[in-house]
């Protein structure tokens, strides 16, 4: 419709698959040389995975189009809702061989009689299953069966399976270890990354004679980028209603502007959130859930009211072997998935240590492990899940003492790790003591010296019934020797969070996009004093009136120095507007934005010249990233931050806010180093030290140096 327009000789970026606009990004030219290494092996099996849209399609038909013919006899299925018995079926009838009878002997007998003639012509046969994840265990293990078809010593049937990231779970289950060990290479397929999406854009654009018309500016591109997430399908999307839209308006030029207004349209279509603010309505949406404690929860949807579940019982994923020795990460907040990661991915490419399992808690009204952080994080979707009952601190803490109870007696690991001083630490710590199930606990240590946190009881408790500490700073090793921690099990390695931001830095998102995607002006990002960030976790906890208005009051007086960018939960902001405070903080240099992606945080964090916070784990995050950071505590248990890193303790305290401030916008504010250890390297040292304290305690380890391991298989074939 708009190729006249723009003088092009056809559609750039239709949706179907078109070997001929292929794209040799960085990715896409791995797994295609990974599945021209299997032609070449002639043997085994292939395994390509790749994201809805990550263009796995046009890499098959890519190979099929440069497959020698008279040599490789090549099938694809490409419906794969299939049990075994029609598996074998598709298979003949891909192959285009006529099935003389019905049942299994006969089809197999027809398939073997096929692959056996074409290797006395000197072909073989190539079997390519696309949408693989969508077969049952026993049409993969059918698969399996028929790789064992020789001729000599020349296997008859080579098999390629094309699928979403779900085959890779299916492929790593025990049921599937035979398959798994014929697996000679695979490969997943990524997004591309910000320069190979304009590459990408351009090449499809040129392969239809795109001679700068229309003209397309680099925010444009960056743009597109920061939409789609380097996917081909949704780049093709998008890019193709750009094209329509900017037809339709008589131009010729492409901005940034446009590309995300489109990309909002698209959303808006089908189905997807905007992550938008929705002014007054919103406000007094919000301000109603308040009056009448109704917070969305992760238990909403589920059958029956929610108060009424006074037990749920744990989610375990059917693949776990409950007789197998393992360790058990327990994980129930957004600082604990970040650290998880990192020491998860770690542990998992040892052969040498019991397999590492994931538990995540999800309570009500508070952090939710989504898809789309696991995706970021890279962290696997976890073993076990415990879903809590609506309620207070304490009903969640019995809640989750019951769940684990229960969950220890049908599932033993060999150890729990645990973190910090989090209520997740401590039931995990008290249910794995009443088990005689020994506990690792990490970060441990740490102390604020207010007894009244119940934060800093929790770690105190955890740290008395923890048998190895990991410390974070070499004052947790002090502090753990005035309470009478013997030295022998404290060991010191350093700060897991360095080694997640530093994996999470490439995808970090420029303040400009996070702030277009949600509909938000990013003029505040032109001022000339830099922008500040405030993130504050504790907010619903202050139910002194008087002492939110004096906070809100404190952010007001500073934004008129630097205007501020605020981040805040759905309950901050039903709290705050019901009070009148959030009219307030609109009235000064303040925005108001929810909860965003960690990879979005990061950006805003890593662009922004300083942060107001009351989170330990932000402080952390300062210093990693140099940043200044304002404490609204007079306390912090990361002394470190303050000693050697960029974090000054500020209270509520104007005048002393009001000088650090100062001093941020005279000469860039306080400035820090990394301290020891905080390198990046933290999971790898603790799986060292893990290996030998495990021989020492004599805890079994299963004889996994046969056998790949998730990162393994991941490294070796490609995942």
């Amino acid at each position: 419709m708009y190729e006249n327009h723009f003088g092009f000789t056809g559609a750039p970026f239709l949706l179907n698959p078109d070997p001929s606009f292929f794209f040799d990004s960085k990715g896409h030219s791995s797994a295609l040389s990974y599945l021209k290494f299997g032609l070449y092996q002639a043997e085994g099996f292939i395994v390509i995975t790749g994201d809805i849209g990550a263009g796995k399609t046009t890499l098959v038909r890519t190979l099929l189009n440069d497959i020698d013919h008279e040599k490789v006899v090549a099938a694809q299925l490409v419906s794969t809702q299939l049990e075994a018995g029609d598996l074998l079926r598709a298979s003949i009838a891909a192959f285009g061989i006529p099935c003389k009878g019905n049942t299994k002997a006969d089809l197999i007998s027809t398939l073997e009689a096929y692959l056996t003639l074409l290797a006395t012509q000197q072909k073989r046969a190539v079997l390519i299953v696309d949408e693989a994840q969508n077969l049952s265990r026993d049409a993969i293990e059918e698969l399996r069966m028929l790789s064992n078809f020789q001729f000599g010593n020349q296997a008859l049937l080579q098999s390629f399976l094309i699928g979403q990231p779900e085959l890779r779970t299916m492929l790593l289950s025990r049921s599937l270890e035979q398959l798994r060990q014929r697996v000679i290479a695979s490969y997943h397929l990524g997004p591309m990354d910000r320069d190979e999406t304009r590459r990408y854009v351009e090449h499809r654009l040129r392969k239809v004679g795109w001679t700068d018309n229309p003209q397309i500016s680099a925010d444009a591109f960056d743009e597109c980028y920061e939409w789609t997430s380097g996917i081909p399908r949704r780049i093709n999307l998008l890019c193709n209603r750009v094209l329509l839209a900017t037809f339709l308006a008589g131009e010729h030029e492409i901005s940034a502007a446009s590309v995300s207004r489109i990309a909002q349209e698209i959303r808006a279509e089908i189905g997807e959130p905007l992550l938008s603010n929705t002014g007054a309505s919103a406000s007094a949406n919000a301000s109603l859930a308040l009056k009448e404690s109704i917070i969305p929860t992760l238990t909403q949807g589920l059958d029956g009211p929610v108060a009424s579940q006074s037990w749920v019982a744990p989610v375990i994923n059917p693949e776990v072997n409950p007789n197998t020795p393992f360790l058990l990460c327990l994980t129930g907040s957004r600082t604990g998935c970040l650290r998880a990661s990192p020491l998860l991915k770690a542990l998992s490419c040892r052969t040498d240590l019991p397999p590492a399992r994931l538990l995540h808690i999800d309570t009500p009204g508070h952090f939710e492990l989504t898809q789309d952080w696991s995706e970021h994080l890279g962290l696997r979707n976890p073993d076990y899940r415990l879903r809590l009952p609506a309620g207070n601190g304490l009903t969640h803490l019995a809640a989750t003492l019951q769940q684990l109870d229960q969950l220890f007696e049908q599932h033993r690991p060999a150890a729990i790790i645990v973190q910090a001083g989090d209520d997740t630490a401590l039931a995990g710590s008290l249910a794995a003591q009443r088990h005689g199930i020994p506990i690792i606990h990490l970060e441990a240590g740490l102390r604020s010296f207010d007894r009244s946190r119940p934060q800093e009881v929790n770690a105190m408790m955890c740290d008395h019934m923890g048998e190895l500490l990991f410390t974070s700073e070499w004052v947790a090793h002090d502090n753990l020797a005035r309470e009478g921690i013997p030295a022998d099990r404290v060991l010191f390695v350093g700060n897991l969070l360095m080694d997640a931001i530093r994996a999470m830095l490439p995808q970090a998102s420029q303040p400009k996009y996070t702030l277009r995607q949600l509909n938000q002006p990013t003029d505040i990002l032109k001022s000339k004093s830099g922008v500040g960030v405030v993130y504050l976790q504790q907010l619903d906890k202050i139910t002194n009136p008087e002492e939110l208005t004096s906070l809100v009051g404190i952010l007001r007086m500073v934004s008129k120095d630097i205007p501020l960018i605020w981040p805040m939960h759905d309950s901050t902001r039903a709290c705050l507007d019901h009070l009148g405070l959030l009219q307030s903080a609109h009235e000064g240099h303040i925005m108001a934005l929810p909860l965003i992606p960690y990879h979005k945080m990061i950006g805003l964090l890593g662009h922004s010249a300083c942060v107001l916070t009351d989170s330990s784990t932000v402080q952390e995050e300062a210093t990693i990233l140099g940043i200044p950071c304002l404490t609204l505590h007079n306390f912090t248990e990361r002394r470190i931050t303050v000693e050697q890193g960029t974090n000054i303790a500020v209270g509520h305290n104007s005048s002393v806010i009001s000088r650090a401030v100062a001093e941020i916008l005279r000469g860039g504010g306080k400035k820090g180093r990394l301290p020891k250890f905080w390198d990046g390297q933290t999971s790898s040292r603790m799986a060292e030290h893990l290996l030998t304290w495990i021989r020492a305690k004599g805890i079994s380890s299963p004889d996994r140096s046969e056998e790949q391991t998730p990162l393994q298989v991941e490294q070796q074939a490609g995942f």
